[in-house]
């Protein structure tokens, strides 16, 4: 049985979100329809949906079970819709695994250096868990959302019935961590520490790899050498609590690690494609996830996204000498000020 339960999580983490991520992937150009890329757009696809679905159900008090039921029949559905939408990109990626052996042995060298060292940290990240104050509110929070079937109405540190938490209801990650728990039977706490921290890792390095994509587009022999000067920074960066290398190696499963590691790479790697001349469908798509998703992680993204996603507009828009692209750049973050709206009149 247990098994079985650890096989349902290890199913939620990995395949799922890959496969939800073929919608927006599927409306990509060429450069854009990678593995990698697709597992990105997944993870942020269900930050996204489980944002529209569980705020409303958190602001009207609602039980967690009439979330959970809620959340995964969309996903359900939409993992459906994506199998379908996506059933060509099985054939390109097929032959981005075949180009593997056409590289050359230096390359390969790299390549093989960079997953050594990503394996140390996730070896690390398991092994040697991090504790810091933090997790007595996000994993206690997703122990009480799933023990007492409420959200954000009892105290974190006591247990006791207590007015609803406006200050964490529009960024329920700890709900979405009581969701894994709640379909798995695994406990919260080993859903965050041993589960989320590799995965999200993994998840945090395919989005730095994009991004090393993208800058090195004509120059992809050297992609190796610049992931691994970037695990080796992340591996180095711990000289404070609050770097982002810190928050990624030892608290990725919060909602501000989330915010640090994921959420702001993902969105310059969505601003960089977003400048090019040619912007695909699937890119817009990524980046309203993106911009959702924030909100997902932390509340303080009412004030960090619309104050970037309104400068890279204003920098695009000069660049492109389109206004109305500007326009339609910052219009991406309105549901994120619509949450902050809403967040100042529940408060």
């Amino acid at each position: 049985m247990e098994i079985v339960r650890w096989g349902i999580l290890l199913a939620l983490v990995l395949p799922v979100p890959f496969f939800l991520g073929l919608i927006p992937v599927a409306h990509m150009n060429r450069l854009q329809k990678t593995p990698a890329m697709t597992y990105i757009c997944g993870w942020f696809v269900s930050f996204f949906l489980f944002e529209l679905t569980a705020v409303p159900f958190i602001l009207l008090e609602q039980s967690f079970t009439a979330l959970v039921i809620v959340y995964t029949c969309i996903v359900a559905v939409v993992l459906v819709i994506s199998l379908w939408k996506g059933c060509s990109l099985w054939k390109v990626y097929y032959e981005q695994i075949c180009q593997i052996r056409e590289m050359p042995k230096h390359v390969k060298f790299g390549w093989i250096v960079f997953f050594l060292l990503v394996f140390v940290q996730i070896a690390y990240a398991v092994l040697y868990e991090y504790y810091d104050g933090d997790d007595a509110y996000y994993i206690a929070t997703a122990v009480l959302t799933d023990t007492f079937d409420t959200m954000y109405l009892r105290d974190t540190y006591t247990g006791y019935i207590y007015p609803l938490d406006a200050r964490h209801a529009f960024s329920p990650t700890p709900i979405y961590q009581a969701w894994l728990s709640r379909l798995s039977g695994i406990a919260p706490a080993a859903v965050a520490h041993s589960v989320l921290a590799p995965v999200w890792l993994v998840f945090l390095y395919c989005i730095y790899g994009q991004i090393g994509s993208r800058l090195l587009w004509n120059r992809k022999n050297y992609k190796p050498i610049f992931m691994i000067l970037l695990a080796v920074w992340l591996l180095y960066g711990n000289i404070s609590l609050y770097t982002a290398e810190t928050f990624a190696m030892t608290r990725t499963w919060q909602g501000k690690g989330l915010m640090a590691g994921m959420v702001i790479p993902a969105l310059f790697l969505s601003l960089l494609y977003l400048a090019q001349d040619t912007v695909s469908q699937g890119m817009w798509m990524l980046f309203i996830c993106v911009c959702l998703s924030s909100v997902f992680a932390t509340s303080t993204s009412f004030m960090i996204i619309p104050t970037i996603t309104g400068v890279a507009a204003v920098l695009i828009g000069v660049k492109k000498k389109n206004l109305k692209f500007a326009i339609e750049l910052f219009l991406c973050c309105v549901p994120c000020l619509l949450l902050a709206v809403c967040y100042f009149i529940v408060r």
